[in-house]
């Protein structure tokens, strides 16, 4: 059934202020990617990983074949879209995975959300449990639809890196801001007087604890801040007077 955008800008006008909400799920580049193997035959598509932990840029092939006896001297000093001989493989450099995606509607017929020149997938979405509870941090929980089985392509892509990871460790952040500062090409005229990218309320940052949940229909996931995880303490690091002399000491 197709839908008059017309609707959508009518429902601009009579409620510009309305709340969009926004999410992304950065991947981890120590957790969920392959390091680089010798000798070994790369599909295009393959992703892998430096063992040096400096290089912060994803290698993903373009020419397929098999590797070389040592990893290519040319990652060390890749940046995104160059473009890496490797025997008769070819990897072209890219910056560690993002998806974004909308649970609304968006004002071009339920299509892609454009913010600050990024475009948010429209997703079916759920999240719940990021207001504070007497004193404690939240540990929100988001659903996304796995009807189109995208997030457990994902999960399946993860988890040959790192076994059962299930994207622990990913980053999910929300963002939301209101309909009046979208980009203007959201709008049906390709304009935009307010159109503001700086205009958000404060980003709420996430790691993945756990998967809770992964049907067919959904996949569930239980967040934690990033000072909540096990085996984080804060302070990072006891604080001595062989580091600070005047621990323990007055001065009037």
């Amino acid at each position: 059934m197709s839908v008059n955008s017309a609707v959508f800008s009518d429902l601009q006008s009579i409620n510009p202020s309305a709340i969009i909400e926004l999410f992304t799920l950065k991947l981890s580049l120590g957790l969920h990617y392959s390091l680089w193997e010798s000798n070994r035959n790369y599909d295009i598509g393959d992703i892998v990983r430096s063992s040096d932990s400096s290089i912060t840029v994803i290698f993903k092939c373009t020419t397929a074949g098999k590797s070389g006896g040592n990893e290519p001297a040319g990652f060390a000093s890749a940046s995104v879209g160059s473009t890496i001989n490797d025997d008769s493989v070819v990897w072209t450099a890219q910056n560690v995975e993002v998806y974004r995606f909308h649970g609304g509607s968006s004002l071009n017929a339920n299509g892609a959300i454009v913010w600050d020149g990024n475009s948010y997938l429209r997703f079916p979405i759920m999240a719940s449990g990021f207001a504070f509870q007497k004193g404690q941090l939240p540990r929100p929980k988001i659903t996304i639809s796995n009807a189109t089985g995208l997030i457990s392509s994902i999960l399946i892509s993860v988890n040959k890196a790192t076994t059962g990871n299930d994207l622990t460790g990913a980053t999910v952040t929300r963002i939301r801001t209101l309909a009046k500062f979208l980009d203007a090409v959201n709008f049906e005229n390709g304009t935009n007087a307010t159109a503001d990218p700086s205009a958000e309320f404060p980003q709420e940052i996430y790691s993945i604890d756990r998967k809770a949940t992964e049907t067919r229909e959904v996949v569930e996931f239980e967040l934690a801040a990033p000072t909540d995880l096990v085996g984080v303490r804060i302070p990072g690091r006891q604080a001595t007077r062989s580091i600070f002399p005047s621990i323990g000491t007055f001065l009037g």
